[in-house]
């Protein structure tokens, strides 16, 4: 599901093209700046400054991420800015987000404030719900 962008992509990591991975059970106390496609499967005490970052199932970042493209499905606490980033079920953010395009998929934790670039931010049109459609209220008497 897209959430203020123009059309919801769904991004997922192309195993082919990532550069390094971090494997699980690795952890990484200091701030981390990279280049290329970074798969992070273990853990980061610091921030991370780089160019395409995967977040992946087991791995989590304490601190703030910093990266052009950003696909959450594990956990950050601290602060993310990414021009297109994917929170994916399961993930969890603990932290503000700044973004130009956000999806965010069922299921995801969004826990703190989100700023959306929104000077090319349109509206998409969704069909709208008849009263019909809504559930009934339950009453207490």
């Amino acid at each position: 599901m897209g959430l203020f962008n123009r059309e919801a992509p769904h991004r997922t990591a192309d195993k082919a093209a990532i550069n390094s991975i971090i494997g699980r059970g690795l952890s990484i106390v200091g701030d981390l700046s990279f280049s290329g496609k970074l798969k992070l499967d273990g853990t980061i005490k610091g921030n991370v400054k780089g160019e395409y970052l995967v977040i992946g199932k087991t791995g989590g970042v304490t601190g703030d991420v910093d990266a052009e493209t950003c696909i959450c499905q594990g956990k950050v606490r601290g602060n993310i800015k990414s021009k297109d980033l994917t929170v994916v079920k399961g993930c969890r953010i603990e932290g503000n987000v700044e973004t130009v395009n956000l999806a965010v998929e069922s299921g995801a934790s969004l826990v703190g404030e989100v700023k959306v670039d929104d000077k090319d931010l349109r509206l998409i049109k969704t069909g709208s719900v008849s009263e019909e459609q809504l559930p009934e209220i339950a009453s207490n008497g």
